[in-house]
């Protein structure tokens, strides 16, 4: 019989560590161990029962796949080898693409003030995409945004005014050509903002 560190039974019975050659070219005697030693190579890893049940199964790769049931839409929480939050999420992911069954879920609305003890009827919880920005928010935010364009004209202007006109570079030419401009932008997005608002 053989070990992991390389004992042996002898012929005449005896445990021995058997001859081997040195990396030199010398040879080991072959020696005998002692009746009942364990060399440290050969005893058993201690385990207890909760080390089991995390142990995974020779072959698996993590990450590699979902099992079998939750793929096959299965109840989520009955998958003993996925771990709570994995399950809690796919609970969710169910439920927000529409329960198990694939049926829309619904949910009633509330009682109205003049009778509290009535249930209305359930609706359809809504599904589309949220809401853009309201168009007002983005006019406002478009002046704004022309506001300090028409600043920056007119701080290259008292710059001109001041001193060369040949120190604007190309950029900023430009910019002061487009000042007319900008002043109409400005004032038909105040009055389509006017509209909007009231």
């Amino acid at each position: 019989m053989s070990s992991i560190s390389g004992i042996k039974a002898s012929a005449d019975g005896d445990r021995v560590i058997p001859a081997s050659r040195r990396p030199d070219g010398s040879v080991r005697k072959e020696r005998k161990v002692r009746e009942g030693y364990v060399p440290q190579e050969d005893v058993n890893r201690y385990t207890n029962a909760k080390v089991e049940a995390t142990r995974v199964p020779a072959g698996y790769v993590a990450g590699l796949g979902v099992p079998s049931s939750a793929a096959a839409g299965a109840n989520p929480g009955a998958d003993s080898s996925l771990s709570k939050s994995a399950r809690k999420n796919a609970k969710r992911r169910a439920k927000k693409s529409g329960g198990e069954d694939g049926e829309e879920k619904e949910e009633p609305l509330p009682p109205t003030p003049a009778n509290p003890a009535a249930k209305s009827a359930p609706t359809p919880i809504s599904t589309s995409q949220p809401t853009a920005p309201a168009p007002a928010a983005d006019t406002e935010k478009r002046i704004k945004n022309l506001r300090k364009k028409l600043r920056q004209i007119q701080d290259l202007e008292t710059k001109v005014a001041g001193g060369d006109p040949a120190d604007l570079n190309a950029e900023q030419k430009e910019k002061l050509a487009s000042k007319k401009g900008v002043q109409e932008e400005i004032a038909g997005l105040e009055k389509q903002l006017a509209k909007i608002t009231l």
